[in-house]
């Protein structure tokens, strides 16, 4: 199982560092996810709607606020040092409206990008999306700046431990103070 790799790193995941949100208890049914894929004439990828139908669907996931402060208005920082964090778009009842995957992909087509499907995002990077294109494959959207899609290699899970990798890395340098002028 693909996702396998995901479902172990969230049983063993340092708490103390991040703050995690999933919709636990409130996973969507399959009816509801085949309603989100009629309305929008696709058929979701097999490993996303096994992830989006687990308790980790709708997954939000930080670093801790005593760890990374948030950015102040004004503040000024190298790029990454606003990235602290990951949205998986989910489609559980009662879900946030900014973990939505329903809003999310609704706001993308009326905003014109009707090919792509928005599944995965980094807090802080309000320009760029991971989204599935119509033929189920991955791209990165830039949708705020340039429109462009960009393939991006792998699955679902690839992309996601990838995500949490690079979070885990800005942690780190976050920590180590490399966000700070010399």
């Amino acid at each position: 199982m693909a996702l396998k790799e995901v479902y172990d790193y969230f049983h063993s995941y340092d708490k103390q560092t991040y703050q995690v949100v999933a919709c636990m208890g409130n996973e969507p049914s399959e009816k509801d996810v085949k309603d989100f894929e009629s309305q929008y004439k696709i058929k979701l990828p097999a490993e996303f709607r096994e992830f989006t139908m687990s308790p980790l669907g709708g997954l939000y996931m930080e670093v801790r606020e005593e760890i990374w402060p948030r950015a102040k208005q004004y503040d000024i920082g190298p790029f990454w040092s606003f990235c602290r964090g990951i949205i998986v778009y989910g489609i559980a009842d009662e879900i946030p409206d900014f973990l939505d995957i329903r809003k999310k992909t609704k706001e993308l087509h009326d905003d014109g990008f009707t090919d792509y499907i928005p599944f995965l995002s980094i807090v802080g990077n309000g320009d760029e999306i991971f989204c599935f294109d119509k033929d189920n494959n991955i791209v990165l959207l830039d949708y705020y700046t340039t429109g462009e899609a960009v393939p991006v290699e792998g699955t679902f899970s690839d992309c996601l431990m990838k995500q949490i990798e690079e979070l885990e890395e800005r942690k780190n340098m976050k920590i180590r103070g490399e966000d700070k002028s010399n």
